[in-house]
């Protein structure tokens, strides 16, 4: 009986116990999460300020521009490559190209800009792919695939394949020929960057599929990009200021509740190795 009652006391201990009990969190996920919940703190704070900070003319819708492409090259990036290159590749990417598209708003309807100007990003972007790719393969295959790809994409803006000649501004997404051709072409150009520097820097058993890799992640990321693009230039271009007061609220609100993540922890005595 008493041996009846012990099991039946096991029994029941184990149906009570949490859903979370089996959960492990790693450390370095919660130094990750907490440090996300601060960024978005940071962020809600500026949207709050944006008057201060100049409101239409100032640089908040630039960041605006900015965090909605660094989205979109993180899941194109991240599919392809992980998500360590993705970070690193779409946090540049996505500045970069913010920064053109606010330059190609600002042309007054112009689809020209300055050659050395349109150069210069194209070189950046491979320095950024450079950087990038430190996480795939240490800094000589960085840096060879760093300038192999700015010297690579230079050349394809000098053609006229650049974002500013596809810049424009509608409320639902569109890809045209001029984006597909401009998209094949970064493609062709980081892959054969990333082939070259795998060829030169013996990455890998086999460093031909490891640059092609690189090269059909730009083609892919540059053809999600190019379809959404225009939409969040609507969507930047017509924001209501009061929205903006609104999205910097709810931003500060979802920071605050990751940074609570590590106390969470500690309250339901969740596993942490």
């Amino acid at each position: 009986m008493v041996l009846g009652l012990t099991r039946s006391c096991k029994i029941l201990s184990m149906a009570a116990a949490p859903f979370w009990g089996d959960l492990i969190l790693s450390r370095k996920l919660i130094a990750e999460i907490s440090l996300c919940g601060m960024a978005l703190d940071i962020l809600g704070g500026c949207y709050l300020a944006y008057d201060l900070l100049g409101g239409q003319s100032g640089p908040l819708r630039t960041f605006a521009r900015a965090v909605g492409y660094i989205a979109l090259f993180l899941v194109g990036y991240e599919v392809v490559l992980g998500l360590q290159y993705a970070l690193v590749a779409s946090t540049g990417m996505g500045a970069l190209l913010a920064v053109e598209y606010r330059t190609a708003g600002s042309l007054n309807g112009r689809i020209t800009a300055p050659r050395n100007r349109t150069l210069l990003f194209g070189f950046l972007r491979g320095i950024v792919l450079g950087f990038a790719g430190l996480t795939l393969a240490g800094w000589p295959f960085a840096v060879c695939f760093g300038l192999l790809s700015g010297l690579a994409l230079s050349t394809v803006y000098y053609l006229g394949f650049t974002p500013i000649r596809d810049y424009e501004a509608q409320a639902k997404p569109r890809i045209s020929k001029q984006r597909m051709v401009a998209s094949l072409m970064r493609a062709i150009a980081v892959g054969i960057a990333g082939i070259l520097s795998g060829l030169i820097c013996s990455v890998g058993a086999n460093p031909i599929g490891f640059g092609l890799r690189l090269g059909l992640a730009a083609g892919a990321v540059s053809g999600i990009v190019g379809l959404f693009s225009p939409a969040i230039e609507w969507w930047i271009e017509h924001l209501p200021e009061r929205r903006m007061g609104a999205i910097g609220l709810a931003l500060i609100v979802f920071g605050m509740v990751l940074q609570s993540v590590q106390y969470w922890v500690v309250v339901f005595e969740v596993a942490v190795k």
